[in-house]
């Protein structure tokens, strides 16, 4: 099953799902595990695979539309606030608080599947 969403994709669910970097997510969260408690290579970590999380679902995952690839990088950022790993276990309030990751993620699940999914169930930017 390929990532991209196509016009037979006709639940929101499933473009959901789609917009979500899960494989880049995982192996963020691992990598939590092992690197040393310093900034720098967790800011390192983050930013590369933000960076990789477009060429990923581009080559590995058929992802053709640069709205989707966009988003699903974005998302990439809004776990990474959210989880409150990686450079922002750095940082204190007011920038970070856990509640706010948990606002923002959950906002950030509803909104961009509705800025690319259109009502009858068509993406906004078919391949």
């Amino acid at each position: 099953m390929g990532r991209a969403i196509k016009r037979e994709d006709n639940s929101f669910i499933k473009a959901l799902l789609k917009l979500i970097p899960s494989e880049i997510i995982a192996v963020f969260i691992f990598l939590q595990g092992v690197l040393p408690d310093r900034l720098v290579p967790h800011l390192v970590i983050s930013l590369l695979l933000v960076g990789i999380t477009p060429l990923y679902l581009y080559t590995a995952m058929g992802v053709r539309s640069s709205g989707q690839l966009a988003v699903s990088t974005l998302s990439m950022v809004v776990w990474i606030y959210a989880l409150g790993q990686g450079p922002v276990r750095f940082l204190e309030a007011p920038i970070y608080e856990p509640w706010y990751g948990s606002v923002i993620l959950a906002i950030w699940t509803l909104i961009p599947p509705m800025l690319l999914y259109r009502s009858r169930g068509a993406p906004l930017d078919p391949e």
